[in-house]
Protein backbone atom coordinates (compact mmCIF):
# COMPACT_ATOMS: atom_id res chain seq x y z
CA UNK A 1 0.00 0.00 0.00
CA UNK A 2 1.54 3.48 -1.15
CA UNK A 3 1.76 6.12 1.86
CA UNK A 4 -1.20 8.17 2.02
CA UNK A 5 1.08 11.53 1.71
CA UNK A 6 1.39 10.54 -1.74
CA UNK A 7 -2.05 11.35 -2.58
CA UNK A 8 -3.71 14.81 -3.17
CA UNK A 9 -5.68 14.53 0.14
CA UNK A 10 -4.07 17.22 2.14
CA UNK A 11 -4.84 20.86 0.22
CA UNK A 12 -7.60 22.47 2.94
CA UNK A 13 -9.94 23.02 0.39
CA UNK A 14 -12.99 21.10 1.99
CA UNK A 15 -12.16 20.61 5.68
CA UNK A 16 -15.14 20.17 7.87
CA UNK A 17 -13.28 21.90 10.74
CA UNK A 18 -11.64 25.10 10.06
CA UNK A 19 -10.34 27.20 12.18
CA UNK A 20 -13.05 30.10 11.94
CA UNK A 21 -16.08 27.25 11.92
CA UNK A 22 -13.87 26.05 15.17
CA UNK A 23 -14.11 29.89 16.87
CA UNK A 24 -17.68 30.55 15.96
CA UNK A 25 -18.55 27.04 17.82
CA UNK A 26 -16.65 28.84 21.23
CA UNK A 27 -19.09 32.01 20.86
CA UNK A 28 -16.09 34.14 18.57
CA UNK A 29 -16.18 35.58 15.25
CA UNK A 30 -12.82 36.47 14.07
CA UNK A 31 -14.35 38.52 11.29
CA UNK A 32 -15.32 41.03 14.37
CA UNK A 33 -12.29 40.96 16.40
CA UNK A 34 -9.56 43.29 16.08
CA UNK A 35 -6.33 41.69 17.44
CA UNK A 36 -3.95 44.06 15.34
CA UNK A 37 -1.14 42.95 12.44
CA UNK A 38 1.26 41.53 14.84
CA UNK A 39 1.84 38.22 17.46
CA UNK A 40 4.80 37.60 19.54
CA UNK A 41 4.54 33.73 20.00
CA UNK A 42 6.23 32.69 22.95
CA UNK A 43 7.64 28.48 22.43
CA UNK A 44 7.59 28.77 26.66
CA UNK A 45 4.65 29.39 29.21
CA UNK A 46 7.38 30.67 31.90
CA UNK A 47 8.54 33.16 29.53
CA UNK A 48 4.82 34.28 28.59
CA UNK A 49 3.82 35.02 31.94
CA UNK A 50 7.12 37.36 32.25
CA UNK A 51 6.37 39.28 29.45
CA UNK A 52 2.51 39.88 30.07
CA UNK A 53 4.13 41.54 33.36
CA UNK A 54 6.85 43.40 32.29
CA UNK A 55 6.73 47.00 32.01
CA UNK A 56 6.69 47.64 28.16
CA UNK A 57 2.88 45.54 27.81
CA UNK A 58 -0.26 47.14 28.67
CA UNK A 59 -2.64 44.14 28.50
CA UNK A 60 -6.45 44.08 27.87
CA UNK A 61 -8.18 42.26 29.97
CA UNK A 62 -11.66 42.68 28.38
CA UNK A 63 -10.60 40.50 25.67
CA UNK A 64 -11.07 36.96 26.46
CA UNK A 65 -9.36 33.70 24.19
CA UNK A 66 -11.30 30.88 23.80
CA UNK A 67 -8.85 28.45 24.81
CA UNK A 68 -7.20 28.20 27.89
CA UNK A 69 -5.06 25.77 27.44
CA UNK A 70 -3.00 27.75 24.43
CA UNK A 71 -3.23 31.39 26.06
CA UNK A 72 -3.55 34.51 24.22
CA UNK A 73 -3.56 38.24 25.61
CA UNK A 74 -4.83 41.09 23.50
CA UNK A 75 -2.07 44.16 24.41
CA UNK A 76 -0.51 47.52 23.69
CA UNK A 77 2.60 48.91 23.24
CA UNK A 78 3.64 52.02 24.88
CA UNK A 79 2.98 53.84 21.95
CA UNK A 80 -0.60 52.36 22.43
CA UNK A 81 -0.72 50.16 18.88
CA UNK A 82 -2.42 47.11 19.36
CA UNK A 83 -0.89 42.90 19.56
CA UNK A 84 -0.69 39.86 20.56
CA UNK A 85 1.35 38.01 22.91
CA UNK A 86 0.82 34.26 22.45
CA UNK A 87 1.31 30.65 24.21
CA UNK A 88 0.88 27.93 21.46
CA UNK A 89 1.94 24.93 23.57
CA UNK A 90 4.73 23.05 22.69
CA UNK A 91 5.32 21.02 19.27
CA UNK A 92 4.81 21.39 15.79
CA UNK A 93 0.73 20.18 15.66
CA UNK A 94 0.25 23.13 18.49
CA UNK A 95 1.59 25.65 16.40
CA UNK A 96 0.02 24.73 13.09
CA UNK A 97 -3.27 24.78 14.97
CA UNK A 98 -2.12 28.33 16.38
CA UNK A 99 -0.88 29.37 13.24
CA UNK A 100 -4.37 28.68 11.66
CA UNK A 101 -6.03 30.52 14.27
CA UNK A 102 -3.83 33.59 13.93
CA UNK A 103 -4.38 33.42 10.12
CA UNK A 104 -8.04 33.53 10.79
CA UNK A 105 -8.16 36.67 12.95
CA UNK A 106 -6.49 38.90 10.57
CA UNK A 107 -2.74 38.66 11.92
CA UNK A 108 -0.18 39.48 9.48
CA UNK A 109 3.13 39.16 11.33
CA UNK A 110 4.46 36.74 13.77
CA UNK A 111 7.52 36.62 15.79
CA UNK A 112 8.48 33.32 17.42
CA UNK A 113 10.88 33.65 20.38
CA UNK A 114 11.87 30.33 22.16
CA UNK A 115 14.98 27.94 23.49
CA UNK A 116 17.08 25.81 21.38
CA UNK A 117 20.06 23.08 21.45
CA UNK A 118 22.99 23.60 19.51
CA UNK A 119 25.29 20.91 18.40
CA UNK A 120 28.03 23.03 17.48
CA UNK A 121 30.95 23.16 19.18
CA UNK A 122 31.42 27.22 19.06
CA UNK A 123 27.52 27.76 19.98
CA UNK A 124 27.54 28.12 23.68
CA UNK A 125 24.96 27.93 26.10
CA UNK A 126 22.65 31.54 26.33
CA UNK A 127 24.03 32.71 22.74
CA UNK A 128 21.10 34.13 20.57
CA UNK A 129 19.94 32.45 17.42
CA UNK A 130 18.45 34.01 14.67
CA UNK A 131 17.23 31.50 12.04
CA UNK A 132 17.66 31.89 8.46
CA UNK A 133 15.07 28.31 8.02
CA UNK A 134 14.59 25.24 9.56
CA UNK A 135 15.01 21.09 8.10
CA UNK A 136 11.65 20.09 8.00
CA UNK A 137 12.23 17.43 10.92
CA UNK A 138 8.48 17.72 11.88
CA UNK A 139 5.52 15.74 10.71
CA UNK A 140 2.59 18.18 10.71
CA UNK A 141 4.70 20.37 7.94
CA UNK A 142 3.72 17.64 5.41
CA UNK A 143 0.27 17.96 5.52
CA UNK A 144 0.58 21.67 4.26
CA UNK A 145 3.43 21.19 1.62
CA UNK A 146 5.64 18.01 0.42
CA UNK A 147 9.13 17.92 1.75
CA UNK A 148 10.74 19.40 -0.79
CA UNK A 149 9.10 22.70 0.14
CA UNK A 150 11.81 24.65 2.39
CA UNK A 151 10.91 25.85 5.56
CA UNK A 152 12.12 29.51 5.53
CA UNK A 153 11.87 32.50 7.64
CA UNK A 154 10.49 35.92 6.21
CA UNK A 155 13.30 37.80 4.78
CA UNK A 156 12.26 42.02 6.25
CA UNK A 157 11.57 40.50 9.44
CA UNK A 158 14.26 38.50 10.47
CA UNK A 159 16.15 41.62 8.76
CA UNK A 160 14.67 43.95 11.41
CA UNK A 161 15.34 41.63 14.33
CA UNK A 162 19.30 41.38 13.26
CA UNK A 163 19.25 45.31 13.13
CA UNK A 164 18.10 45.39 16.51
CA UNK A 165 20.59 42.73 17.52
CA UNK A 166 23.44 45.18 16.21
CA UNK A 167 21.65 48.53 17.29
CA UNK A 168 21.97 47.05 20.81
CA UNK A 169 25.72 45.40 20.00
CA UNK A 170 24.15 41.88 20.99
CA UNK A 171 26.39 38.95 19.28
CA UNK A 172 24.02 36.49 17.87
CA UNK A 173 24.54 33.17 15.17
CA UNK A 174 22.61 32.86 12.30
CA UNK A 175 21.33 29.87 10.21
CA UNK A 176 19.90 26.97 10.25
CA UNK A 177 17.37 24.55 12.51
CA UNK A 178 16.54 21.19 12.64
CA UNK A 179 13.19 21.22 13.64
CA UNK A 180 11.85 17.96 15.60
CA UNK A 181 9.01 15.91 16.63
CA UNK A 182 10.90 13.52 18.39
CA UNK A 183 12.80 14.90 21.73
CA UNK A 184 14.02 11.17 22.74
CA UNK A 185 15.24 10.14 19.69
CA UNK A 186 18.50 12.49 19.02
CA UNK A 187 20.69 10.12 18.09
CA UNK A 188 24.36 10.26 17.18
CA UNK A 189 24.04 9.50 13.58
CA UNK A 190 21.20 12.07 13.58
CA UNK A 191 23.74 14.41 15.42
CA UNK A 192 26.39 13.45 13.19
CA UNK A 193 24.74 14.28 9.74
CA UNK A 194 22.91 17.97 11.04
CA UNK A 195 26.34 19.26 12.49
CA UNK A 196 28.48 18.07 8.70
CA UNK A 197 25.12 20.21 7.15
CA UNK A 198 26.16 23.07 9.36
CA UNK A 199 22.43 23.21 10.75
CA UNK A 200 23.32 25.57 14.24
CA UNK A 201 20.27 24.36 16.40
CA UNK A 202 17.63 22.12 17.43
CA UNK A 203 13.99 22.56 18.52
CA UNK A 204 10.53 21.37 18.78
CA UNK A 205 8.69 24.41 16.70
CA UNK A 206 10.51 26.08 14.16
CA UNK A 207 9.76 23.43 11.34
CA UNK A 208 6.27 23.27 11.47
CA UNK A 209 6.59 27.54 12.56
CA UNK A 210 8.05 28.76 9.12
CA UNK A 211 6.74 26.37 6.99
CA UNK A 212 2.98 26.01 7.85
CA UNK A 213 3.21 30.30 8.45
CA UNK A 214 4.25 30.50 4.78
CA UNK A 215 1.87 28.38 3.45
CA UNK A 216 -0.79 30.51 5.00
CA UNK A 217 0.49 33.44 3.43
CA UNK A 218 1.98 34.87 7.32
CA UNK A 219 5.23 36.48 7.72
CA UNK A 220 6.83 34.41 10.25
CA UNK A 221 10.50 34.75 11.84
CA UNK A 222 12.21 33.07 14.77
CA UNK A 223 14.86 34.23 17.75
CA UNK A 224 15.74 32.52 20.49
CA UNK A 225 18.65 31.41 22.92
CA UNK A 226 20.77 28.40 23.29
CA UNK A 227 19.29 26.27 26.43
CA UNK A 228 21.11 23.32 25.84
CA UNK A 229 24.02 21.66 23.81
CA UNK A 230 24.15 17.76 22.41
CA UNK A 231 27.74 17.32 21.94
CA UNK A 232 29.64 14.17 21.25
CA UNK A 233 32.90 13.39 23.41
CA UNK A 234 35.33 11.17 22.08
CA UNK A 235 36.96 8.11 24.24
CA UNK A 236 40.37 8.54 25.30
CA UNK A 237 43.48 8.20 23.17
CA UNK A 238 45.24 4.49 23.09
CA UNK A 239 41.74 2.23 22.43
CA UNK A 240 41.27 0.47 19.13
CA UNK A 241 38.72 2.68 16.40
CA UNK A 242 36.27 -0.68 17.09
CA UNK A 243 36.26 0.65 21.30
CA UNK A 244 36.10 4.08 20.53
CA UNK A 245 33.06 3.73 18.02
CA UNK A 246 31.43 1.74 20.54
CA UNK A 247 32.01 4.20 23.39
CA UNK A 248 32.03 8.06 21.93
CA UNK A 249 28.71 9.35 24.01
CA UNK A 250 26.54 12.07 23.59
CA UNK A 251 26.53 14.36 26.33
CA UNK A 252 24.16 16.78 27.01
CA UNK A 253 24.57 19.93 28.88
CA UNK A 254 22.75 22.84 30.17
CA UNK A 255 19.19 23.63 31.86
CA UNK A 256 16.69 25.56 30.36
CA UNK A 257 15.47 27.47 33.03
CA UNK A 258 18.55 28.86 33.84
CA UNK A 259 18.79 32.71 34.76
CA UNK A 260 20.61 34.20 32.50
CA UNK A 261 18.92 32.74 29.58
CA UNK A 262 15.38 33.87 30.78
CA UNK A 263 16.65 37.42 31.28
CA UNK A 264 18.06 37.31 27.90
CA UNK A 265 15.02 35.93 26.40
CA UNK A 266 12.76 38.95 28.21
CA UNK A 267 15.68 41.39 26.51
CA UNK A 268 14.80 39.87 23.08
CA UNK A 269 10.70 40.48 23.59
CA UNK A 270 11.73 43.80 23.91
CA UNK A 271 13.66 44.29 21.01
CA UNK A 272 10.28 42.39 19.26
CA UNK A 273 7.71 44.78 20.18
CA UNK A 274 10.17 47.64 19.82
CA UNK A 275 10.01 46.28 16.06
CA UNK A 276 6.31 45.61 16.16
CA UNK A 277 5.28 49.25 17.36
CA UNK A 278 7.79 50.03 14.11
CA UNK A 279 5.79 47.70 11.82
Amino acid sequence: MSSIFGRELWLGKECYVTAKSDFLYHGLDPDEVDLGASCLVTFSFDLFQKVLKSDYVEVEEEFQWPYSTTPLKLCRTKRRKRFTIHFPSYGSTRIANSLEQLSACGIKYVFGLGLCGTLQQHIGIGDIILLEGSVRGDGVSRYYAPLEFPGVADFELTARIKEKLVEHGESYHMGLSFGTDALYREERSLIKLMKELGVISIDLESSAFLTVGRILGLKCCWVGVVSDRLMEYDSPSGVSRQDKLKHNTLKHEGNIHSGHISEKLLKLSRYIIKIIDEL
